[in-house]
C-alpha cells in the first residue's frame, strides 16, 4: 500500500508543478509592466519551481525504473529491490535450501554423493534461474551422482560447520563434501565487523516512511550508507586482519574441525576457494591470503582448487552480478563449473565408509 502511495505522489508532483509553472508563465507575460523588484521575485520563484519540477521528474523516472525495470540484487540485501528479487526467484526445497530437487538423507546404493557446503556464492545470489549455478551445472553433467548443496546467505565457517554437523546428526550421509570457501568466511571472528553489520541492520528499521516505501530513494539510501561505512571503505584491511595472529589461528582450528567432522563420518573433504571477483585485476590485493589458504590445505592434505587462476585475467565487470553486487554471475558460474568438474574428477576417491556398494 505504501509503495503505491509513493508512486502516486511522485506521479502527481510533476503535474502539479507543471500547472503552477504554466500559470506563472502566463501571468508573467500579461504583466510585463510590473515593477522591477516584483520581476526579480517572480524570477527567483520561477527558478525554484523549475528546479522543483526537474527534481520531481527525476524522482518519478527513478521510481518507475527501480520499481518496474530494475530486477537484480545488491551485496547487502536490505534494499526493497533486492528483497523483491529474492521473493521472485528464491525457492527452497524440503530441507530448506535453495534447490529444485529434494534430498534423501541416505546415499542411494551404487551412487556417489557430492555435497557442496557454502554461502551465497554457492547458493547463487543474483542468479535468477537455479539451473544456472555451478552446483546445478555439475548435477546436469553427472546424473549418475547425487549432487547436494548445503548453503545459505551470510554463512561463515563456524555456521557452515554447525549446519553440516546438524545434518550428520540427523543421519545425513556424507561422501564427498566440497567446502566452497570465500575469503570473508572469517568474518564471524572479527567482532568489529559483526557489530558494524548489526548496526546497519538496526538502522534499516529506523528509516523514514518515504525511504521505506520508495524503491528509488530506498536504493540510494543504502548505497550511501555503505559508501560511508568505514569497514566497507577499508575492506582490504578488515579482511587482512582475519588472516593474521590469533584470529587466523582460530580460523585454522575451525577449518581443521570441519575436516575432522567429514573424515570421521566416512567422507572426503575437498575445498574450492573463490576470489573477490570485484577486486580481480593485475594488482589483486588478496593474493597473499590465497597463498596462506593453499599452504594450510596442503598441510591438512586436503585437495584445494583456487579459482583465482580461473578468473585473474578477466575484467571484474564480466564476472559479477552488477556493480553493486560482487557475487559471481552466470558466466562466472560457467567458468567455475568447468574448473570444479575437472578438479572433482582428478580427486575422485574410490573409498567411502558410508557409501553402500552396488550388489
Amino acid at each position: 500500500m505504501g509503495e503505491n502511495i509513493v508512486l502516486t505522489i511522485f506521479a502527481a508532483l510533476p503535474v502539479v508543478l507543471g500547472i503552477v509553472l504554466y500559470w506563472l508563465a502566463r501571468r508573467h507575460f500579461k504583466r510585463r509592466s510590473a515593477a522591477a523588484r516584483t520581476g526579480r521575485v517572480a524570477l527567483v520563484v520561477g527558478n525554484l519551481l523549475v528546479s522543483a519540477f526537474l527534481i520531481s521528474l527525476v524522482l518519478l523516472v527513478g521510481e518507475v525504473y527501480f520499481r518496474f525495470f530494475h530486477d537484480t540484487t545488491d551485496s547487502i540485501n536490505y534494499t526493497r529491490n533486492s528483497q523483491r528479487w529474492f521473493y521472485r526467484y528464491w525457492d527452497n526445497n524440503a530441507i530448506g535450501v535453495r534447490d529444485d530437487v529434494d534430498y534423501a538423507m541416505s546415499i542411494t546404493p551404487g551412487k556417489r554423493r557430492i555435497t557442496f557446503l557454502g554461502d551465497s556464492f554457492t547458493a547463487g545470489q543474483g542468479i535468477k534461474k537455479v539451473g544456472d549455478r555451478f552446483v546445478n551445472h555439475i548435477r546436469a553433467r553427472h546424473p549418475e551422482q547425487e549432487i547436494h548443496m548445503l548453503a545459505e546467505l551470510g554463512l561463515d565457517t563456524d555456521s557452515e560447520l554447525a549446519i553440516l554437523n546438524g545434518f550428520i546428526g540427523h543421519h545425513y550421509q556424507a561422501d564427498r563434501v566440497v567446502l566452497v570457501y570465500c575469503l570473508n568466511d572469517v568474518s564471524d571472528l572479527l567482532p568489529e565487523w559483526v557489530a558494524a553489520g548489526k548496526l546497519i541492520k538496526a538502522e534499516s528499521r529506523k528509516t523514514g516512511w518515504l525511504v521505506q516505501n520508495s524503491y528509488f530513494l530506498n536504493t540510494f539510501y543504502y548505497r550511501w550508507k555503505i559508501m560511508r561505512n568505514p569497514y566497507a571503505k577499508n575492506y582490504f584491511a578488515f579482511i587482512g586482519e582475519g588472516y593474521q595472529g590469533a584470529v587466523w589461528e582460530r580460523q585454522k582450528q575451525q577449518l581443521h574441525a570441519l575436516h575432522q567432522l567429514v573424515e570421521s563420518n566416512g567422507g572426503q573433504l575437498l575445498v574450492v576457494t573463490f576470489p573477490f571477483l570485484n577486486a580481480i585485476g593485475p594488482n589483486y590485493p588478496y593474493a597473499g591470503i590465497h597463498q596462506q589458504l593453499n599452504d594450510f590445505w596442503r598441510k591438512e592434505k586436503v585437495p584445494h582448487l583456487d579459482l583465482l587462476s580461473v578468473y585473474k585475467d578477466l575484467p571484474a565487470g564480466k564476472l559479477t552480478v552488477n556493480h553493486f553486487d560482487a557475487h559471481p554471475n552466470e558466466y562466472a558460474h560457467q567458468l567455475a563449473t568447468e574448473a570444479i568438474d575437472q578438479f572433482l574428477t582428478q580427486n575422485n576417491s574410490a573409498t567411502n565408509r558410508n557409501r553402500e556398494k552396488p550388489e
